[in-house]
């Protein structure tokens, strides 16, 4: 016949150590989710903020402003770095200002006229001589963007500490729970334990015996964690809505391009080894001390 585990799966320590461990992977999939999805969102946006500016034109007593318009668009039609230029109608450069001021309160408003800019990313122009330039022209001002593009680097960069902080105490608690873990599986088979000290066995082979169980307990509940945490962004891609948010950005994560899904996937994945790790390395740490103390 062949002989039974020291430790039982159906131990009510190891249950609820595979559930908490569940919950702690599933946490940790959405916080990864969470880096990923912000640190491609940031991305995009700089990368786009980067590429554009804008030249505003503000009504300046005594001037036509069609003629500085037409003057600002030959200037920076014929600056090298720029590919692309588009004047904006009065009634394009009013509905940015709708969400603040609202359609009625524009009436009779000397709204500036904006001027779009798409640069040549491998060779962009030199901001200091264009805006030198346009220092010709009455009433017109380049804005680059990078103010905004340095508000959300900063903000990514704190949602990015935040993701890290919250993995980092998953894991601490993961690490605590295992601990705990094991002690009560110790102290619920000592006596199985002081039987294969009464024979002979020694430290490291009970421990070895037990860590079998943790390992696959890790595993297990790793796999759940993951599980769980792409049915959370699939439904989020399904039922989230349509349009730009969380539902897009949820669906871009599990139906992006393989080269990006490769990386994607690669990190949730990797929470299912790191739980498997937390058991394994926590649990034998913590019995070859234990043991010592039983024995």
């Amino acid at each position: 016949m062949k002989p039974g585990a020291i430790i039982p799966s159906n131990v009510a320590s190891l249950k609820s150590l595979t559930v908490t461990m569940a919950v702690m992977s599933y946490l940790a999939c959405l916080a990864i989710g969470a880096l990923i999805l912000v640190d491609r969102a940031v991305t995009n946006w700089t990368s786009g903020l980067a590429r554009e500016m804008t030249v505003q034109l503000r009504h300046v007593r005594d001037t036509d402003i069609a003629q500085e318009l037409a003057s600002a668009r030959e200037i920076v039609s014929s600056f090298p770095g720029i590919v692309e230029v588009e004047i904006l109608d009065e009634q394009a450069a009013a509905s940015l200002l709708e969400p603040w001021l609202g359609s009625r309160s524009l009436d009779g408003l000397p709204v500036p006229r904006l001027i779009r800019i798409v640069t040549d990313i491998e060779n962009p122009p030199d901001v200091d001589t264009l805006e030198e330039a346009l220092s010709t022209v009455k009433g017109a001002r380049l804005d680059t963007h990078r103010k905004w593009e340095a508000e959300l680097t900063r903000m990514a960069r704190a949602l990015s500490i935040l993701s890290y902080a919250i993995l980092f105490l998953i894991s601490v608690s993961a690490v605590a729970i295992v601990i705990f873990a094991t002690r009560a599986v110790l102290q619920a088979n000592r006596h199985i334990v002081d039987l294969l000290h009464l024979v002979g066995a020694r430290d490291s082979y009970i421990a070895r015996q037990i860590d079998g169980r943790f390992l696959r307990t890790g595993m297990l509940a790793g796999f759940i964690g993951v599980g769980l945490g792409l049915l959370t962004f699939l439904l989020l891609g399904l039922f989230g809505g349509g349009g730009v948010g969380l539902a897009s950005a949820s669906r871009s994560l599990l139906f992006s391009a393989p080269d990006i899904a490769v990386w994607s996937y690669g990190f949730l994945f990797a929470v299912p080894l790191a739980a498997t790790l937390i058991c394994l390395i926590t649990a034998r740490m913590t019995l070859m001390r234990r043991l010592g103390v039983v024995t």
